[in-house]
């Protein structure tokens, strides 16, 4: 019987969020929690040591949340039933053979909007039981919604979720500053956009039988004004764009999975 539940190796800021989602789903209280940090600052009431190897050894669940650079330059032992890694860029295979626990990985990816409730994660499907399995997604759940997806698609999650919220805050800077330049001042033309993203973002939600060609058609009166803001988008090829540069991210996630 281990002392504690779950214990995480790193207390940054993904920890802490993902820390505060259980602690307010009810999922666990924080007598049942302990992390490893070299500065232990701020646990909260939460055990912390700079022992990776006491909190590595004397928890039910191992959470990984170090940068990767981190975790290749550490080591110490590990005896958890099942360790769960956030860390990007390294796959389930080289941290089983590292820690000497193959077969007992998840590797879960989420994305920054985490620190809000607001995350989406991707959990790796593997071998393992669905009691370990389900416990992982109700971390995850916790702050926000996790998806069961293959391990060998984490390179397309990673240019979706894992890097999608930076190129919805350069489309939202983008719109910010295209009120201003058409007569806004900056503060409203911030929150116009945002209640409209937010919006946008509800109306798929909303209607997950429509297509999104219809809901911008939809927008669009014909020989309107959202109509011409359209077609600048459609001339400039900006679905093109948008793909490329995701495609760009892909590689980029492939080339760092293989310089391990």
């Amino acid at each position: 019987m281990k002392k504690y539940k779950l214990g995480f190796i790193g207390y940054g800021n993904m920890a802490k969020a993902i820390i505060g989602g259980i602690l307010r789903s009810g999922i666990l209280d924080k007598s049942q929690i302990a992390t490893s940090d070299p500065l232990c600052k701020d646990a909260d009431g939460i055990f912390c040591t700079s022992d990776n190897d006491f909190v590595a050894n004397n928890c039910e669940y191992l959470l990984l949340s170090v940068k990767p650079q981190v975790f290749k330059s550490i080591e110490f032992t590990c005896s958890a039933e099942c360790v769960i890694s956030i860390m990007a860029g390294i796959d389930s295979e080289y941290i089983g053979k590292k820690l000497n626990m193959e077969g007992k990985i998840i590797r879960v990816m989420p994305n920054t909007p985490a620190q809000i409730g607001k995350g989406a994660a991707a959990i790796a499907v593997n071998g393992l039981d669905e009691k370990h399995n389900a416990f992982c997604k109700a971390i995850f759940d916790s702050v926000g919604q996790a998806y069961f997806i293959p391990e060998d698609k984490f390179d397309a999650v990673t240019c979706v979720s894992g890097s999608g919220p930076a190129y919805a805050y350069y489309f939202a800077k983008a719109m910010i500053e295209g009120g201003v330049v058409n007569g806004l001042d900056k503060e409203t033309s911030k929150k116009l956009t945002i209640e409209t993203i937010i919006g946008a973002c509800e109306m798929i939600k909303a209607n997950p039988d429509v297509p999104l060609g219809l809901l911008i058609s939809n927008v669009c009166s014909k020989g309107g004004t959202t109509i011409e803001a359209v077609n600048v988008f459609e001339n400039c090829q900006m679905d093109k764009i948008v793909i490329d540069a995701m495609t760009a991210c892909r590689k980029r996630s492939e080339e760092l999975r293989a310089d391990k």
